[in-house]
């Protein structure tokens, strides 16, 4: 059987073995919906993580169809085999894999088994590129390279990170920014009155895994130098929610910091607050971010690789350096004490939001690389 061309499309298989389903696997569930309306039919295929349940559910809510392999070249060999014969069943047009870390889907060593069995066409979106390679990487990925097509990376900062770090040839990388749909008819969810936190509450939100990388720990140490009415929404799972939950209550934050864990309403809850804070050391162009932008919400974050590229300082958010509390504290601040300047910045960020970053905009520009490399 090939499910390659149709009258329903193109067909493209949207590759993902992630141990959980983040940011970079909303990627997936949104790229299929947005090159759907351009001609061309996603299927996804994962590497059997049960974790990735919520991403597979979605998929099929979303009409896709979801496939299942189980690649562990150093634990069992002979999954090549398998995985081979589901691409060659499937026989998708285009295989676009996707990276959350650089050395994801094998050192993408699923490359050069999907052009054994016959798809001539592959993808890779390289989301992290500024992590360190090391030897082994450099082997294998340099070897994977050779049968990828082209490179699409979310911001033009990781550029250099591929080209430098990773061997990627620069005329084969296609920056395209990420996008989500507009959640301008999305109700506020009533988030003061399920915390029953006082009106006057001024309420800042951080969403993301629970993870060192994500600076809720840095954000810990700022609230302890704002005024009381400053409250702190942690939004998502992850780790090290444990040690987070003892840190606050060893700060005495207990009555100001609350978990809500993961949350399907993030972009409801946005609406419902008053600052978005993304403390990270390490993102490229976070997702929440833009839900903020679509919402016409203030941002504070690290002025760290892509978000500067979302994130314009003083004209759509504040940008601030990775782990310092202080100048954290102080920006945050700045938009408790002046409601003129949180409204100036988030109409900014609403207009930047319909400019450049659309799910339709990205499905758009994503189709065109697809496009390009079929010829």
């Amino acid at each position: 059987m090939s499910t390659s061309d149709g009258c329903n499309g193109i067909s493209v298989a949207l590759f993902t073995d992630a141990s959980y389903t983040g940011g970079a696997e909303r990627y997936l569930q949104l790229l299929a919906r947005g090159i759907e309306r351009h001609g061309f039919r996603p299927m996804l295929i994962t590497a059997g993580s049960g974790s990735l349940d919520r991403l597979k559910g979605e998929m099929r809510r979303g009409g896709f169809d979801v496939f299942e392999t189980h690649l562990d070249l150093a634990g069992n060999p002979s999954s090549v085999c398998s995985t081979l014969r589901l691409f060659r069943y499937l026989g998708p047009s285009i295989l676009h894999i996707n990276l959350p870390g650089p050395f994801d889907a094998t050192y993408s060593l699923v490359a050069p088994i999907a052009r054994l069995a016959g798809i001539k066409h592959i993808v890779t979106t390289e989301h992290l590129p500024m992590v360190p390679s090391f030897a082994k990487a450099r082997l294998l990925k340099g070897f994977s390279r050779r049968f990828v097509g082209r490179t699409i990376t979310v911001s033009k900062d990781n550029i250099d990170h591929l080209v430098r770090n990773h061997g990627v040839p620069e005329d084969r990388i296609r920056v395209v920014y990420n996008g989500i749909p507009d959640s301008r008819g999305v109700e506020a969810v009533d988030i003061r009155g399920e915390l029953a936190v006082p009106k006057e509450a001024f309420l800042v939100a951080v969403v993301s895994s629970l993870e060192r990388r994500k600076g809720q720990e840095t954000m810990f140490g700022a609230m302890r130098r704002l005024p009381g009415r400053a409250h702190l929404l942690i939004v998502g799972e992850g780790p090290d929610e444990a040690d987070y939950r003892e840190t606050v209550f060893r700060s005495g934050l207990g009555g100001r910091v609350h978990f809500l864990g993961y949350r399907d309403d993030v972009p409801g809850i946005l609406r419902g607050i008053d600052l978005l804070a993304v403390p990270s050391t390490l993102e490229a162009t976070p997702y929440v971010i833009l839900e903020a932008m679509a919402a016409g919400l203030p941002v504070v974050a690290s002025g760290i690789y892509g978000i500067p590229e979302l994130v314009q300082a003083e004209e759509t958010g504040l940008l601030v350096e990775p782990e310092d509390e202080l100048m954290l504290a102080e920006a945050v601040g700045r938009i408790i004490e002046h409601g003129e300047l949180a409204a100036r910045l988030g109409k900014s960020a609403r207009e930047r939001y319909e400019a450049l970053f659309t799910l339709e905009r990205s499905a758009r520009e994503t189709a065109e690389v697809y496009r390009e490399l079929l010829g």
